[in-house]
């Protein structure tokens, strides 16, 4: 088929820009060439000679029929998708095709094309159509896409209509093509502007649009608006109207188009997300995550390395070098035996050697000698039923005793078990070990009793809690210890020989040390058939206990306190003469208001009846925020007041304070955690305020992450704090939160066991009962833990090198064990033994038991300095550790009291804190020695010691640290994606179980 000869110029040059159309549109001035239309807009061989005819003049009158079409439908109805209202339809075939075009707007209207192709037939079809509806008047002669140069912009005139036809309505009388996409754009996107502002502050991620985006105006009778944008690549629009507003808006109306051609807006027209405009970022930026990071070790480093291999080579394990280490394993397993065939007496921490009859007998008659039964004691409700509790106690090997709150279990139950002893001539045999769950409570218990038994014997009743202890002599010994120090002496003493009684107060409160201990106390049930075991509750689940221990006798024991006037936060708002409070409603809402919790306490300073305030509150920082409030408020009130805090973070011997009466007119006011909840009584406390929450150890077996929450208390927690109101007089309670919420409560706490991590807990049943696999020994607990949790624990100890795939105890995990601490910080302080650099790693291992420094909420920008400081350039919180330590005790060997006051407020630090860490510093030196990796504990703080040697260099302590603790490390990746938005300059922190946010207080935010 020949080419036609005459070709319209503006067709030409059309023809010509399409040809070299790339994939993408392309933006040139005022016109958008878009490349869907670059098949139907190619110039095709025309038709024979003697079928030229009419198609050719149609052709020649409508070039782009099929385009002109489209634009008259959608601008008539003003719509973009009109695909139902035409429909081509093929037949024919070979030299010859036939199209039948199917119009249903604004009737229904068929006709007919033919070419060689389906496109010559699609356009001969589409210009018959053009031609029926411009007779039918739906536009003038001179069609709109029947111009010249795509730059011209002389408009094209149309033939006059009338004023009441519909068409005129809908096509204007005179439009350029420009008018014609602007409008039609128009339509599609009514508010164009917004739509583009928004599109670009998506994208872009700011909030300022002037460096994308640019009207510039040419005036005139016709108003020009150009266009600039700048994203996603430079391009310009003009548009014309009778107004500024209408030609920007024509002109945003064009932009708007182009991006949804470029797929920059969705199906409705809306913007799409940060993310999708930036995933070609996105997925550049994962890909480089993801691949391996490489680092260049310094030429003489490596130098160094090969220098040391080619000293001291690797050697195959020969037969010879296999006696070695049989010799250097046999002197090991050798020394272990040992060990662990000493057995340590329970009450003095001696080698045990059971009492000949007649030191027996010598210890007996002293004891009868030196009891005084004419002290005189208060009567408790226990009194009455000590006969009932002896007798049970005889004639059992487990006794639950149930006694309510205030019935003196905890005090004269020890004492009747010893009474009966030495007046029975048997007192050399009984040795009792009393657990308690918390330091504060086994001290104060054990001065209580040691006084009751009068000066004679008072020096028979000890106790031992960590880093602390005062310790009795064997024979009718009262060993008051943590349920944590009585694990400890099961290592050494299986069988608990040499101990006649075990009692296990407050065993209600669940804790995962105790139920670990009943895991063992029921084994010793098994070995030693003269033990007896005393187990004592308050408010728990008794039934269950007994069931556990065989079902055991349960002794009831009826309780007694003065009456308790309980208010609820209804009642209390009205009284302080405010509106409102803004306070917790639903479990998730769990933070306390300290601005109430001071009211309140304000409140009953002012007009409450006299006697202690026994405030419990959730943590530190909680206790430290309302002893800020208060110490300012109270200073201008005027008066004498007493407070004390009272957490596990200060030193025993301060806590003491709190059993002490205050001054006539002082008033005193405690603020604490739930240390204070059992086996603790404050004789003068009248009013308690219960905060209704505490912290709770959480474990997440989803992302296998545990971390300290505050929670809601349950029924049974607000009656023990209750009830430390009226032990000694009539008093009252203020429960900040409604009786609704206290109804909701559960009735009982959650044992700890099922809620904690237990890593630590599978490394002491490994100590003890090593044949066991981890599962099988825990599932013998009061409640055994998910399988999966223990499973998750017995994988990590094997992926640390704790245990071996046959879940023993490897040589480093038998080291461990030696250590009381987690885990993962045992393995740090024994990688830094061989590392020669164990000084600073045990700094730094105490201070994450304890945190040395201190600072309230308002604060901590001061704090954050501080630890700045001492962390240097290192960029380490715990190297901020170490240099703090050392610089106090620096200070401290000066001897100057004033600079260690100074030094010590300056620097935002605990003086109690860093006492403690001190002492803990002390135990692991032991707890290194026990371990056979120093000679002597003493070595440890030493830096003269060959384990110190390299303790000066930061970066082989940071190194320790990060091998210690693997797998617990944080990934941080430059880079991120939050909340939909793409932010590349951002810091993305990621742990193996997924994203995490750095705490407020490290150095590194």
């Amino acid at each position: 088929m020949a080419a036609p000869t005459v070709v319209m110029p503006f067709l030409s040059r059309l023809l010509c820009r399409l040809r070299i159309t790339p994939v993408r549109p392309l933006y040139s001035g005022r016109h958008r060439v878009n490349t869907l239309r670059v098949e139907e807009e190619k110039e095709q061989p025309a038709a024979p000679a003697a079928d030229m005819g009419a198609e050719k003049n149609l052709l020649k009158q409508f070039p782009a029929p099929k385009n002109l079409l489209h634009c008259i439908l959608s601008q008539s109805l003003r719509r973009s998708h009109i695909k139902d209202l035409l429909t081509y339809i093929h037949s024919g075939s070979g030299s010859k095709h036939r199209v039948t075009l199917r119009l249903k707007w604004p009737k229904l209207i068929e006709v007919e094309g033919y070419g060689p192709k389906k496109i010559d037939a699609e356009r001969q079809a589409a210009a018959m159509a053009c031609k029926v509806l411009q007779d039918l008047g739906l536009f003038g002669p001179n069609n709109p896409g029947a111009r010249g140069d795509p730059e011209a912009t002389t408009p094209v005139s149309s033939r006059t209509r009338s004023r009441g036809s519909p068409a005129s309505r809908d096509i204007p009388m005179e439009l350029s093509d420009e008018d014609v996409q602007a409008k039609m754009a128009l339509s599609i996107f009514p508010n164009p502007k917004n739509l583009l502002t928004s599109v670009i502050q998506v994208a872009t991620s700011t909030s300022s649009i002037k460096d994308f985006m640019h009207y510039r105006h040419v005036g005139g009778k016709k108003k020009t608006c150009h266009l600039t944008l700048q994203w996603p690549e430079p391009m310009s629009f003009v548009a014309m109207g009778q107004r500024w507003n209408e030609a920007e808006k024509k002109a945003a109306a064009l932009a708007c188009q182009s991006l949804k051609d470029l797929g920059l807006l969705d199906q409705h027209n809306k913007p799409l997300t940060n993310v999708a405009y930036n995933r070609s970022s996105v997925q550049k930026l994962q890909k480089q995550q993801s691949q391996a990071k490489t680092f260049q070790v310094p030429e003489p480093l490596l130098k160094r390395i090969e220098d040391y291999f080619y000293q001291f080579p690797l050697e195959t394990i020969t037969e010879s070098s296999n006696e070695y280490y049989d010799d250097f394993s046999y002197m090991e397993s050798s020394d272990e035996s040992r060990m662990s065939s000493e057995i340590l007496d329970p009450i003095t921490s001696q080698p045990f050697t059971p009492l000949s009859e007649a030191e027996a007998l010598h210890i007996s008659r002293s004891l009868e000698e030196r009891w005084d039964s004419s002290i005189s004691l208060q009567d408790l409700p226990a009194d009455h039923h000590r006969q009932i509790i002896l007798s049970a106690i005889k004639k059992h090997q487990v006794v639950v005793i149930a006694g309510d709150t205030g019935c003196g279990k905890t005090t004269r139950i020890p004492r009747y078990i010893l009474e009966d002893a030495i007046l029975s001539g048997h007192g050399a045999h009984c040795n009792m070990l009393i657990t308690q769950p918390r330091r504060i409570s086994a001290v104060s218990v054990a001065h209580r009793v040691g006084q009751e038994l009068g000066p004679s014997l008072r020096g028979n009743v000890g106790y031992q809690v960590r880093l602390e202890s005062n310790l009795p002599p064997r024979g009718g010994a009262l060993l008051f210890c943590t349920v944590g120090v009585l694990l400890k002496k099961l290592q050494s003493n299986q069988g608990l020989e040499g101990v006649s009684h075990v009692v296990v107060d407050e065993v209600h409160e669940r804790d995962v040390n105790t139920d670990f201990l009943l895991i063992l106390l029921k084994q010793v049930l098994d070995t030693n058939q003269d033990i007896k075991i005393i187990l004592m509750s308050a408010t728990g689940d008794n039934e269950r206990i007994s069931r556990y221990f065989r079902n055991c006798p349960i002794v009831r024991v009826p309780g007694f306190m003065y009456p308790v006037t309980a208010h609820y936060i209804n009642d209390i708002v009205p009284m302080l003469g405010k509106k409102s409070y803004q306070t917790p409603q639903t479990p998730e809402e769990c933070v306390p208001n300290l601005e109430l919790i001071s009211d309140v306490i304000l409140h009953i300073d002012k007009h409450g009846s006299p006697g202690g305030i026994l405030c419990f509150l959730p943590g530190w920082q909680e206790i430290r925020g309302v002893q800020e409030i208060l110490q300012e408020q109270l200073t201008y009130r005027g008066g004498q007041h007493l407070i004390l805090p009272v957490h596990s973070n200060i030193p025993l011997t301060n806590q003491q304070v709190i059993f002490e009466r205050p001054s006539p007119g002082v008033r005193k006011i405690v603020l604490a955690t739930n240390i204070a909840e059992t086996s603790v009584t404050i004789d003068d406390i009248v009013h308690v305020v219960d905060s209704g929450m505490h912290k709770e150890q959480r474990y997440d077996l989803r992302t296998k992450v545990s971390c300290l929450e505050t929670n809601w208390v349950s029924k049974s927690n607000v009656t023990q704090r209750r009830g430390r109101a009226g032990r000694c007089q009539p008093g009252f309670s203020y429960h900040l939160f409604t009786r609704e919420q206290h109804q909701a409560m559960p009735t009982f706490q959650v044992a700890e066991i099922l809620r904690t991590p237990l890593e630590n807990l599978v490394v002491q049943a490994k100590i003890h009962t090593p044949e066991m696999t981890a599962v099988s020994f825990l599932s013998q607990a009061l409640e055994s833990p998910d399988r999966r949790a223990v499973m998750d624990a017995v994988r990590f100890l094997q992926e640390i090198g704790v245990l071996d795939e046959n879940e023993e105890l490897t040589l480093l995990g038998q080291r461990i064990a030696s250590i009381s601490t987690d885990p993962s910080l045992a393995k740090v302080i024994v990688l830094a033994s061989i590392f020669r650099c164990l000084h600073p790693l045990l700094v730094i291992v105490a201070c994450l038991t304890r945190d040395p420094f201190q600072g309230g909420l308002m604060n901590r920008s001061k704090l954050n300095k501080v630890k700045s400081m001492f962390s240097g350039q290192t960029c380490s919180d715990h190297l901020a550790f170490v240099r703090a330590y050392q610089s106090w005790k620096d200070v401290l060997s000066l001897g100057n009291r004033t600079s260690l006051e100074n030094f010590i407020e300056e620097n935002m630090l605990s003086r109690s804190a860093l006492r403690f860490i001190q002492g803990l510093i002390t135990q692991f030196s032991s707890n290194v020695e026990d371990a056979s990796l120093v000679h002597r504990a003493i070595e440890c703080t030493k830096g003269s010691s060959l384990c110190n040697q390299l303790s000066d260099q930061d970066e082989l302590v940071k190194g320790i640290l990060l091998a210690g603790l693997y797998p617990k490390l944080i990934q941080v990746r430059h880079g991120c994606v939050v909340r939909g938005k793409f932010r590349p300059n951002s810091l993305f922190y990621k742990t193996k179980s997924g994203p995490i946010l750095l705490h407020k207080s490290t150095v590194n935010r």
